[in-house]
């Protein structure tokens, strides 16, 4: 007889009990991951093919691109062993996926900004090490769940301190620094938010999808449990007040939505949920000169194409440019938008490789998110579950936003391609991510196909 559903089953796939992890020889994980192997024969040949394309074009190429080509495909080598070495059983495509938007980062950093391509590079060898080290250090994410309230506090805690002491750039208070070293602390904030959700709402899952009042015609949550809803609304206003970062709004109350209705299997949170959202947007429009003038600009861009529309503009002419097939790679004016490296970077792709480009791109990301949700089905517990899909949908919000962004159907938030974009503490948030949807893969019960 299945067990009843409590704190050991799985949200997605049933009453099966909890799995004790049994791990595959490490020597059968390098022989068997094959897959893997393959698919990452074609960053090879896109970076090969792109820095050649580079190079024939006007702008050219920096100095040292081969180098810097070689020292990632070296990394992303190390990055291969590790994983069969560490995780045998883990998913086959996560590894191959994300090289190749990473290939595309490096290249399109060379591309618009020459001169960071070698701190792109560094990043990403940072991210591989980091990666690594977490797939040591973790080696059965259930105990994360020990430390939510610790991941809430640290969360809080850097907010807090950024607040009051951290550094402003470009109109937004996001930044950690010590010397020339600059933090953005919302990437932290998105990996301990998701910790801390999986591990409360896989604790009280049973309880907020059955404990309801009636109020005339409608049931609704008893007050204690509205709770982290409440405390979820008043940390992303503080994050609208004190850091002007709309795009951690979405962000994170976008990835809290998610995991509560996945928890609970209760709209009304959601609708809850997005109502206070919105409240924040209205009175945030309202209250602050800066969001005011992001929104008026998303709904007039072309008629400020001269000033604060300047932008969004200069995106939207790009990808006008670039057409079907695109200008090709290093024939295009993408570096005439500003920040065209970190927050314009699809734009720039959209230009010079044209819509196949981009919807290549896109698609890299759709079978990212469609791997994510695979590991999160497969998982035997609450919280390897919401912590998969946590950290998946992290990815495909951020994704979503960006693109929606250059393309000028919401707002500019300020957020970056993952991978792709130039921006340290955001690749290595996301490697972490990475390690962790890797080892939550190899605990699967079967391996991820």
């Amino acid at each position: 007889m299945a067990e009843p559903r409590g704190r050991g089953a799985t949200i997605g796939i049933g009453a099966a009990p909890e799995h004790r992890y049994l791990p595959r020889s490490r020597v059968a994980g390098f022989s068997h991951r094959w897959t893997e192997r393959l698919l990452l024969i074609p960053v090879a040949v896109l970076l090969v093919c792109g820095v050649a394309a580079l190079q024939r074009s006007e702008t050219g190429a920096p100095a040292a691109i081969w180098r810097s080509v070689l020292l990632f495909l070296a990394a992303i080598v190390i990055a291969h062993l590790a994983v069969s070495w560490l995780t045998p059983r883990a998913d086959q495509l996560l590894l191959p996926l994300v090289a190749m938007l990473c290939a595309f980062g490096l290249l399109f950093v060379a591309r618009l900004e020459p001169d960071f391509a070698q701190r792109q590079l560094a990043w990403y060898v940072i991210g591989v090490v980091v990666m690594i080290a977490v797939l040591v250090g973790v080696p059965d994410t259930r105990v994360l769940r020990s430390y939510k309230y610790l991941a809430a506090s640290l969360g809080l805690g850097l907010m807090l301190v950024t607040a009051v002491a951290g550094r402003e750039i470009n109109g937004s208070r996001l930044w950690l620094g010590i010397g020339g070293f600059n933090f953005q602390v919302t990437e932290a904030m998105k990996v301990l938010l998701v910790i801390f959700l999986a591990g409360y709402l896989a604790d009280r899952r049973l309880v907020l999808a059955s404990v309801t009042r009636r109020w005339r015609a409608f049931q609704v949550p008893t007050l204690p449990y509205l709770i982290p809803l409440g405390v979820i609304w008043l940390l992303t206003f503080l994050v609208l007040i004190w850091q002007r970062d709309l795009g951690a709004v979405l962000l994170l109350g976008g990835v809290t939505l998610l995991l509560i209705y996945v928890a609970t299997n209760r709209p009304g949170f959601v609708v809850i949920g997005v109502a206070l959202v919105l409240l924040n947007v209205f009175v945030a429009y309202h209250a602050f000169g800066y969001v005011r003038g992001r929104v008026d600009v998303w709904l007039h861009p072309l008629s400020q194409a001269d000033g604060d529309g300047y932008q969004i503009a200069q995106s939207l002419f790009a990808l006008a440019h670039g057409g079907v097939l695109g200008a090709g790679l290093g024939s295009g004016f993408a570096e005439y938008i500003p920040a065209v490296h970190t927050d314009f970077v699809f734009a720039a792709i959209g230009e010079e490789l044209g819509i196949a480009g981009g919807f290549g791109v896109l698609a890299l990301f759709i079978l990212l998110t469609v791997r994510g949700v695979r590991v999160a089905l497969l998982q035997m517990n609450d919280f390897g579950t919401l912590l998969a899909l946590g950290f998946t949908g992290i990815l495909a919000l951020q994704s979503l936003v960006i693109v929606a962004g250059n393309l000028a159907l919401i707002p500019i938030t300020g957020i970056t391609l993952p991978f792709v974009s130039y921006g340290g503490s955001s690749i290595v948030a996301n490697f972490v991510m990475l390690a962790l949807l890797l080892r939550l893969s190899s605990m699967a019960p079967r391996a991820v196909r």
